[in-house]
């Protein structure tokens, strides 16, 4: 099973191997696609998941025991393709390639939702407004 989740942990928790312990404890793959710690210490962490459901679970109760807050999300964009005239302004700020731009042949814009991170940067980047996020909370 493979899903992304974020974690919001406090300061108390940002010295503490918490990763590390996933991974040892519970055999996980954890890709962290974005994380920040503030000047109060208290971080915040987008990460992909893969291992076991069982053990995600496990690692997920490790989590709530520890006292940090963590969430599997589902992130996924939106593209109103009457609004979109693949353009591919969104593309230049994807670092992900969740949205890329077809070849020579069809210069269409194509998304590949497990790529995507959540940055939503491209709904930033769109001139139309073509690009919508859809958030919710679940397992992918």
């Amino acid at each position: 099973m493979k899903t992304k989740f974020i974690i919001n942990f406090p300061a108390s928790q940002s010295q503490e191997p918490v990763i590390y312990e996933l991974i040892a404890n519970y055999g996980l793959k954890v890709n962290i696609l974005k994380a920040s710690i503030d000047i109060n210490l208290q971080g915040h962490m987008l990460a992909e998941v893969e291992g076991q459901s069982d053990k995600i679970g496990k690692a997920f109760e490790y989590l709530d025991k520890v006292g940090i807050e963590a969430d599997f999300i589902k992130s996924t964009i939106k593209r109103d393709e009457s609004k979109c005239v693949d353009c591919g302004l969104c593309t230049s700020v994807c670092g992900s390639k969740a949205l890329r731009i077809g070849h020579e042949t069809n210069w269409l814009l194509t998304y590949e939702g497990n790529r995507c991170v959540g940055c939503n940067l491209c709904i930033q980047a769109c001139p139309l407004q073509a690009i919508t996020n859809e958030v919710g909370l679940g397992v992918s």
